[in-house]
C-alpha cells in the first residue's frame, strides 16, 4: 500500500507561494492573500450564501520552481506546545537562520490560532461568536475565523453530520464528565442535543458575518482545528522558502514536499489498541493524514467504555470502537473526516468514502465483535 499523493497545496490571499501558479479560466492567476482557499476536490457544494471553493488536481495547471542541490539543504527539528499537543515540525532549510526565523514564526502562528479558535480562553474569537447564539445578531468574524468556519461547514454538509462543529454544547457535557468521571445524565445530553445542528449557522461571504439561529449554540473546533493549524504551519514555512516539510500536530500530519533525495515522508499507520498489532507504512506527500480513536481518552461506565468522540446524532460518546486513519489533500480535510469515520463506523464510512475524491481510509473497529481492518481507497495520484 505504499504510495505517493501529489495534491496541489492550499492557497490563501496575503501568502505568495512561489511554487504555486494556478491557469484557471484560461487566466493566470497568481494566488495571493488571506481568504482564497485551493483545496483539490473532495465533493464539496456550494451551500446558502457562500461558496465551497475547490480546484481538482485535474483540471489545474501546477509550475513549481526548480529544487536547490540537497546538498545545500540541512534537516531542522523543532517542537513547541500548544492546544493542549505538541507540535513537531521537521524540514529542510538552507542555514540555521532561517531555521530559526521561520519556525518561530510558525509557532507565533500556532498560537495566534490558539487564541482566536480554543473555546478554554473567555475570551477567545470563537467563544465570542458562541455568546451572539439566538439573539439574531450578526457577528462580524476575522478572516481566519470565517475561513475555518466555512470548510467546517462543508466538512459537516458532506458527512451529513458525522462531522458538526456546532457539536460544542454535548462536547462540554462529556469533556466535564470524563474529568469528574461520572456518567452524563440523559436529560443533560438531551438539552445539549437541541442546540446543536450546523445547519443552523449561516455564513454571508461578502461580508464575512457569521449567526448563530438557536439560543445555546457552541463551535468546537477540536476536530478539525489541529489539521488546519498544520496547514497553516506549512504556509508559513513556504515564505521562506521552505517547501520540503513535515508538521506533526499532535498526531495529525501535514506533509510538504519530499525530503531530499527522498520520494516522501515515510509515515507508519497504526491500528492501536492491545488487541492488534497490525501496521503500515506509507511513503506521502503534499497532503494530509489524521488518525482518530478513543486509545487515551475515554469514560468507562458498568463495564462499558465511552469514547471522547462524540455521536452528533445521538449526543452520546462512541462505545463502538474505531480506529481511523484518512490521508486527505490537506490537514483539515484528513482531520474532520478521522472524525466523521470514527463515529460512522465500519459499516457506514465506507458509503461516505466512496463519495469522495482524493482520500484514502483505513478503518479497524475494536470491540465485542473480532478485529476487523478495511481499506477504502478513492484517488491516488503518482503510486510508487
Amino acid at each position: 500500500m505504499n504510495f505517493i499523493l501529489s495534491l496541489p497545496k492550499t492557497v490563501r490571499k496575503g501568502s505568495i507561494l512561489l511554487f504555486f501558479l494556478i491557469f484557471l479560466n484560461s487566466s493566470l492567476l497568481l494566488a495571493v492573500g488571506n481568504g482564497l482557499s485551493a483545496y483539490p476536490s473532495v465533493g464539496f457544494k456550494p451551500t446558502d450564501g457562500y461558496s465551497c471553493f475547490h480546484l481538482s488536481a485535474r483540471n489545474s495547471s501546477l509550475l513549481t520552481a526548480r529544487a536547490a542541490p540537497s546538498s545545500l539543504y540541512a534537516r531542522y527539528t523543532y517542537t513547541h506546545i500548544a492546544m493542549s499537543s505538541a507540535f513537531n515540525l521537521v524540514f529542510y532549510a538552507p542555514n540555521d537562520s532561517i531555521a530559526k526565523v521561520a519556525s518561530d514564526s510558525v509557532f507565533k502562528r500556532i498560537d495566534f490560532l490558539n487564541i482566536i479558535l480554543s473555546d478554554y480562553l473567555d475570551g477567545s474569537e470563537v467563544n465570542r461568536l458562541s455568546a451572539t447564539a439566538g439573539t439574531g445578531e450578526k457577528f462580524y468574524a476575522s478572516e481566519t475565523l470565517f475561513d475555518i468556519l466555512q470548510k467546517s461547514v462543508c466538512l459537516s454538509q458532506q458527512t451529513k453530520g458525522a462531522f458538526d462543529v456546532s457539536i460544542g454544547p454535548v462536547i462540554q457535557v462529556w469533556r466535564r464528565a470524563i474529568r469528574r468521571k461520572y456518567f452524563p445524565d440523559k436529560y443533560e445530553v438531551k438539552a445539549a442535543k437541541k442546540a446543536v445542528g450546523y445547519r443552523y449557522i449561516k455564513l454571508n461571504a461578502k461580508e464575512r458575518s457569521i449567526l448563530l439561529k438557536h439560543k445555546g449554540m457552541r463551535l468546537d473546533f477540536g476536530g478539525i482545528g489541529k489539521g488546519y493549524a498544520a496547514d497553516e504551519s506549512l504556509l508559513v514555512l513556504q515564505h521562506f522558502g521552505i517547501t520540503a516539510a513535515s508538521v506533526d500536530a499532535g498526531g495529525d500530519l501535514t506533509l510538504g514536499d519530499a525530503p531530499p533525495d527522498k520520494k516522501g515522508w515515510e509515515v507508519e499507520v497504526s491500528s492501536g489498541g492491545k488487541d492488534t498489532i497490525a501496521t503500515h507504512t506509507l511513503t506521502l506527500k503534499n497532503c494530509g493524514v489524521a488518525t482518530s480513536g478513543n486509545t487515551y481518552r475515554y469514560l468507562e461506565h458498568n463495564g462499558i467504555r465511552y469514547s471522547h468522540i462524540v455521536d452528533p446524532q445521538t449526543g452520546v460518546g462512541l462505545t463502538t470502537h474505531t480506529r481511523t486513519t484518512v490521508v486527505a489533500p490537506n490537514g483539515t480535510t484528513a482531520d474532520a473526516l478521522a472524525t466523521a469515520f470514527s463515529v460512522l463506523g465500519i459499516k457506514k464510512g465506507p458509503r461516505l468514502a466512496k463519495k469522495l475524491q482524493n482520500i484514502e481510509v483505513w478503518l479497524l473497529e475494536q470491540g465485542v465483535m473480532p478485529t476487523h481492518f478495511i481499506s477504502v481507497r478513492n484517488f491516488v495520484l503518482n503510486k510508487h
